[in-house]
């Protein structure tokens, strides 16, 4: 008897786990595979056998887990939330005409101190 196996990833997940393993083999080419075993523990020839036999099967696990890859120094913040600030953003810079009009309110403020100096005396 002869088993198939049959991939339940949708494309969607499997393009995310194809990135996935692209930026992991960036990183260790970038990096260097005899660094990374170093700073693991390991022997570099560990790090070629698990990139070879068990890097795709990491990413499509973590792709079906809804997980991803990104650098250290990136951040993760909710989609609608972003969408709510992009949409009160817009709708600011729509009432605006000029650059001008983004110091409207810090005039209108110096004005009232009567701290105001327009633009040619500064």
């Amino acid at each position: 008897m002869t088993t198939k196996s049959i991939c339940q990833l949708s494309d969607e997940q499997l393009a995310w786990s194809r990135n996935m393993q692209t930026q992991v083999l960036q990183a260790i080419d970038k990096d260097g595979q005899a660094e990374l075993a170093k700073a693991i523990g390991i022997d570099s020839s560990t790090v070629s056998r698990l990139k070879e036999h068990h890097l795709a099967n990491l990413c499509k696990m973590l792709a079906s887990l809804g997980l991803k890859v990104v650098p250290a120094n990136m951040k993760c913040y909710d989609a609608a939330k972003i969408d709510i600030l992009f949409r009160l953003a817009k709708d600011n810079f729509q009432r605006l005409e000029e650059v001008d009009d983004f110091f409207h309110d810090d005039a209108k403020a110096q004005i009232a101190e009567g701290t105001y100096r327009p633009r040619g005396t500064l």
